[in-house]
């Protein structure tokens, strides 16, 4: 190799490493950017952790939940009564030739009861159904009998 060559190589060989060092340096900064980007504020997560922690220690968020199970253990047992109270209603206005008045009534109430109840359990209201509560009034005085 002639004297020539070998600078060109050499020259060649330099501007390789210093592409390759520039490449190594971006690739540093941008590895350090991600990582501060990465890294969450200390005081931050401590605050969501404590928040978190707050809500998961709630006297009121653990009553509530033992009355959602207290009413759909309730519910659960009206749901036999509406099967009792439909086939008495049906036997009745197969003999009579008509529904039974009372029945009726008490089935709308019942009914009143099971809507508060769902609507107590889907957390639409925070007003507790009977036991806690007036018994529902029966909503049949709009209704045609």
């Amino acid at each position: 190799m002639t004297k020539k060559n070998q600078d060109d190589q050499a020259k060649s060989s330099n501007a390789a490493d210093k592409v390759t060092s520039t490449e190594e340096v971006a690739a540093e900064n941008a590895a350090t950017e991600n990582a501060k980007v990465e890294t969450p504020n200390t005081e931050n997560v401590e605050s969501a952790v404590s928040s978190w922690k707050n809500r998961l220690l709630s006297v009121d968020h653990w009553l509530r939940f033992a009355f959602m199970v207290l009413f759909i253990l309730i519910l659960s047992v009206v749901s036999y009564l509406i099967v009792g109270l439909v086939i008495l209603q049906f036997f009745w206005a197969l003999i009579a030739g008509e529904g039974n008045d009372k029945l009726r009534d008490f089935g709308s109430s019942v009914s009143s009861f099971i809507s508060q109840v769902l609507r107590f359990l889907t957390y639409n209201t925070n007003t507790k159904p009977f036991p806690f509560a007036d018994w529902p009034a029966s909503e049949n005085a709009d209704l045609d009998k």
